[in-house]
């Protein structure tokens, strides 16, 4: 049979043809030396960085390093963590856009609450962290409140007694580990309702947030840290 035999098969039952797959081969290999001596002198160009809140400069400063850094196997990871440390810093993305610039966008954190620092009012986000120096308080105010992770206790439980009760929580303080005071204006009211909780709730507290909800509660103040029975005093 002659060697163009093969030919007169299916393209799928065809035998490969030595000659195609070594010339193959050999274009890869020969590019592998070329991208050894190309990768190192890879390196990144500019670094641009889009923020929405105001970054520190010794932040932005700390991204401008990165001009002659090299761009292969660059962790954009660590990039992002320069900047995810900073207050205010929300959501932060890094991409390597080709050739060799670095994007930076940032956004800001939704404040959550506020303490007070001296005579600074900090803005705090939902993890406790604080989110920078505002002008305007934004409530609930926390006090006593001592690291991110106790704020942040803090702040979790005033969004509990939101979601239970209605209302807004415009103030909660931490009396001892086990006692907050919290400040909770109803919905579609004015007064302020003074109420004593636990950080991780009780039945007494679940039981009277559904009937402030309901609108049974005539009460300006309850101490609902245990779980079998509340005390409550004020109002008519």
């Amino acid at each position: 049979m002659s060697s163009d035999a093969p030919r007169f098969l299916p393209e799928r039952l065809r035998p490969p043809v030595a000659g195609h797959r070594s010339r193959r081969g050999f274009v890869l290999l020969s590019m592998v030396p070329v991208m050894l001596l190309v990768l190192p002198q890879w390196r990144v160009e500019e670094v641009r960085v889009d923020v929405s809140p105001r970054l520190p400069a010794a932040a932005v400063h700390s991204l401008r390093e990165l001009v002659g850094q090299p761009a292969f196997g660059l962790d954009l990871e660590a990039v992002r963590d320069r900047v995810d440390v900073w207050p205010g810093v929300g959501e932060v993305q890094v991409e390597l856009e080709l050739p060799a610039t670095i994007v930076v966008q940032v956004g800001a954190v939704k404040p959550r609450g506020c303490v007070r620092v001296g005579r600074n009012w900090h803005a705090v986000d939902a993890d406790g962290r604080f989110a920078g120096v505002v002008e305007v308080v934004v409530p609930p105010l926390l006090e006593g409140f001592v690291g991110e992770t106790d704020r942040g206790r803090g702040l979790a439980a005033a969004d509990r007694i939101e979601k239970a009760a209605g209302g807004r929580v415009t103030g909660i303080r931490r009396i001892t580990p086990a006692d907050y005071q919290v400040l909770l204006v109803p919905a579609g009211g004015d007064e302020t309702i003074v109420i004593h909780v636990r950080p991780q709730g009780t039945a007494s507290e679940a039981t009277w947030c559904a009937a402030l909800s309901a609108g049974s509660v005539s009460q300006t103040w309850a101490d609902l840290r245990r779980p079998d029975r509340m005390v409550v005093g004020g109002g008519s």
